[in-house]
């Protein structure tokens, strides 16, 4: 038997907790902020999907952010995006702060053919900084934000959202400054253009060189072509996975964190909904197999890769921006 992924609708949510209850509805594909206020953080977040399948039908299908450049060119598919994030209690080491996936449950037994070699992928070609163990009692998977978020912006902008307009970030993290472990500023300069950045980054005395400071505002976009909500499927080089075959009824989140204390600071959580009166059971199985290929020309090509390739509530934190959409 075989699901059909027109069967289901996403819902996506956020809260400052794994704990669905502190979650609200996050308005996709609009440039309606979704404001987060608490004693960790506070942020704009504002998530996008091309082909959006929602199960609020007045939110829009897609955004004009995946026309424009470099969305348009990527073929991104999604994206996740803090606009700004501030840090409110203490500063946070750059080797500390991550975004990733976790799971209350295994899915061990529930991983397709084709899983290891996708994994080995992601990790050589897609995030070298990739960590985790998909394998685990509770599975996870989690990139250091410095060298896995796409673009990483720093201080006040100029060309900011005007309550309406899509707002497309660009790289300007190398306004910030490295420091040595005597806490002295160094001369090395970080890379201003983000994929070089986030190959920067990967090296972990870098990392434990930048500091995201208390007070200050840092502007994320995370994003890539990689993962389809619309078929739910995984598309790496090589290897093409239709996931809801798979999948074992866990929403997917996205966890941002200190990966040393296990501070959560925001979740975005993913969840597929069956609609109702739908028979979600198919006798064809053909279109729906799996495409991967386990050969060395795979491994040598990701080992050859120079790096990551371009990602008001009733709720007292919560507050949803009442601008209205132009």
């Amino acid at each position: 038997m075989t699901r059909k992924i027109s069967n289901y609708t996403l819902t996506v949510t956020a809260g400052p907790s794994r704990d669905i209850s502190s979650h609200v509805p996050v308005p996709v594909n609009t440039e309606q902020p979704l404001h987060f206020d608490t004693n960790l953080i506070s942020t704009d977040l504002f998530v996008r999907i091309q082909n959006y399948r929602g199960t609020d039908k007045t939110l829009p299908q897609t955004s004009p952010y995946f026309t424009t450049p470099p969305h348009s060119t990527n073929k991104d598919k999604y994206s996740i995006s803090f606009s700004p994030l501030t840090f409110k209690t203490s500063p946070i080491n750059g080797d500390d702060l991550v975004l990733g996936n976790d799971f209350d449950e295994p899915i061990s037994n529930n991983l397709p053919p084709g899983f290891s070699v996708a994994w080995r992928i992601a990790r050589w070609v897609i995030d070298p900084g990739l960590d985790g163990d998909p394998w685990a009692e509770k599975p996870w998977l989690e990139g250091r934000v410095l060298s896995s978020v796409n673009v990483i912006d720093v201080g006040e902008r100029d060309d900011g959202n005007d309550g309406g307009r899509v707002d497309v970030l660009g790289e300007g993290l190398h306004k910030g400054k490295l420091k040595s472990e005597t806490g002295t500023t160094e001369e090395e300069e970080i890379p201003k253009d983000g994929a070089a950045r986030m190959k920067f980054f990967v090296q972990q005395e870098k990392r434990k060189g930048f500091v995201f400071e208390k007070g200050e505002k840092y502007w994320m976009d995370f994003y890539n072509p990689y993962l389809d909500f619309n078929e739910f499927a995984l598309n790496l080089p090589g290897v093409s996975i239709h996931i809801l075959q798979y999948w074992d009824g866990q929403p997917l989140r996205y966890v941002l964190k200190n990966r040393v204390d296990q501070t959560v600071y925001l979740v975005v959580q993913f969840t597929l909904t069956l609609q109702e009166d739908v028979d979600d059971e198919s006798e064809d199985d053909d279109d729906d197999d799996d495409e991967y290929e386990e050969d060395d020309e795979i491994f040598e090509d990701a080992q050859e890769s120079e790096g990551p390739t371009s990602q008001k509530s009733k709720n007292p934190a919560v507050q949803t921006s009442q601008d209205d959409i132009d």
